[in-house]
C-alpha cells in the first residue's frame, strides 16, 4: 500500500515525486495541469499524504473525508441542501494539510487571505501542504493574491496547484511553480486497476471509448453513459431537426448547474471536431465519443464545415461568460441562437 493507491496509471509522476520529497528536493509551489479524470487530485492527496507521512483526506478524491465533513455539518443543524449548495472556505486535516476548493464555482480571495492569516502565519510547526483545487476558476484578484503568496512560500509550505486548463492560469504563476503535466492512462493500467477494485461490466468497451480517461472509464461502466455527452449530442441533434429547438434546450439546460454547464461546452466541443474529422474520413479509432459514431454520421448532413467550427469558437466563448458570473439561461441561450445561425448559414 502506498499513498498513491488511487492514482491510476501515472507512474513516472508518482516516481519522480516519491525521488523529490525523499531527497528533500521537493519545490514549494507545483502546478498539476491536465484533463479532467487523469488523477490529479488523487495524486495531489497522495502527495500530500507523504510529505506530511500519514494519510490525508481519505478516500478517493477525498470523498470518505467530504463525507465525514458533511456528517458533522448536519450534525450541527445545518441543512444537507445548503451543504451541497455551500462548501467551506477552507477544508483542514489535523492543521497540517489544507484543502481549498471552489466556493459556488469560484475560488475567492476571501479564502485564500483566511487560509494565511489563520493558519499559515505562524512558522516552526513543521511541513504543511496546501491543496488548490480547479485553480481555474479562480478570479483575478485571488490569483494575483496568490501569486504573492508563492513569490516568497512560508517556511516549511508546499502548495499544489490543480487546474484541467492551464491556458486560463497566469503565465507568472505557471513560471514560478514545478509543472507536472498529467496524460492518458494506459488501456492496461486501466483495466488492471478496475479489476483490483472490483469494478464489473464491459470494461474492454468503456477502455476503448474512454481514450486513457480513467474517470470517462468508470463514468461509463457504472452509469453507461455520461450525462452531459448525452445532452450534447441531443442539443446538436435538435438544432438541426427541431423547429422548437430554442425551447427545447432551454428546458433540458434550465437545472444545470455551473459546472454542468461547463462540462457540456467540452462535450460539444468534443462532438464538432469528431464530425469534423468524419467529414475528413476519419476511423472510429480516431475520434474523441466512438460510441456515438453512427448518430453523428446521420447527423453530418446538417451541419457544415463552417458550421462545425463556430462550435468550438462559440463554447469557449460561452465558457468564459460562465466563468465571469453571467447567468446560465443566458449564457445557454446566447450559445444556442450563435449555433442554429452558424448551421443555418449557406
Amino acid at each position: 500500500m502506498t499513498y498513491f493507491d488511487n492514482v491510476i496509471g501515472q507512474d513516472t509522476i508518482k516516481n519522480h515525486l516519491t525521488e523529490l520529497v525523499k531527497r528533500q528536493t521537493l519545490p514549494h509551489s507545483l502546478l498539476f495541469y491536465g484533463e479532467s479524470g487523469l488523477g490529479k487530485l488523487d495524486m495531489a492527496i497522495g502527495l500530500a499524504s507523504l510529505i506530511l507521512g500519514r494519510q490525508v483526506f481519505s478516500g478517493h478524491n477525498g470523498t470518505e473525508y467530504l463525507e465525514a465533513i458533511k456528517s458533522a455539518r448536519i450534525a450541527n443543524g445545518e441543512s444537507e441542501k445548503k451543504i451541497e449548495a455551500e462548501g467551506l472556505p477552507i477544508y483542514m486535516d489535523k492543521g497540517d494539510a489544507f484543502w481549498i476548493r471552489p466556493m459556488k464555482s469560484t475560488l475567492k480571495v476571501e479564502q485564500w487571505y483566511s487560509l494565511l492569516q489563520d493558519h499559515l502565519s505562524v512558522a516552526g510547526l513543521g511541513n504543511r501542504v496546501v491543496i488548490i483545487e480547479d485553480f481555474h476558476a479562480a478570479n483575478a484578484i485571488m490569483a494575483n493574491a496568490m501569486l504573492k503568496t508563492i513569490e516568497e512560500p512560508p517556511a516549511q509550505v508546499y502548495f499544489i496547484i490543480i487546474t484541467n486548463k492551464i491556458n486560463l492560469v497566469l503565465p507568472t504563476i505557471i513560471s514560478r511553480c514545478m509543472g507536472v503535466g498529467f496524460q492518458p492512462v494506459s488501456d492496461e493500467s486501466i483495466r488492471l486497476a478496475l479489476e483490483k477494485r472490483g469494478v464489473t461490466g464491459n470494461i474492454d468497451e468503456a477502455i476503448f471509448m474512454g481514450h486513457g480517461n480513467p474517470a470517462v472509464v468508470e463514468s461509463l461502466l457504472q452509469q453507461g453513459t455520461i450525462t452531459m455527452l448525452e445532452l450534447a449530442v441531443k442539443w446538436m441533434r435538435t438544432l438541426g431537426t427541431d423547429a422548437r429547438w430554442f425551447s427545447k434546450i432551454a428546458v433540458w439546460c434550465e437545472s444545470l448547474t455551473r459546472e454542468d454547464a461547463l462540462e457540456l461546452m467540452h462535450w460539444l466541443r468534443l462532438i464538432s471536431r469528431d464530425m469534423m474529422a468524419l467529414k475528413c474520413g476519419a476511423t472510429i479509432e480516431q475520434l474523441q465519443v466512438p460510441m456515438h459514431k453512427a448518430t453523428l454520421l446521420e447527423l453530418l448532413p446538417q451541419w457544415t464545415m463552417t458550421a462545425l467550427a463556430t462550435v468550438s469558437h462559440e463554447t469557449l466563448r460561452a465558457e468564459q461568460a460562465l466563468r465571469l458570473h453571467i447567468k446560465i439561461a443566458l449564457v445557454v441561450d446566447g450559445l444556442s441562437i450563435a449555433l442554429h445561425n452558424a448551421r443555418e448559414e449557406v
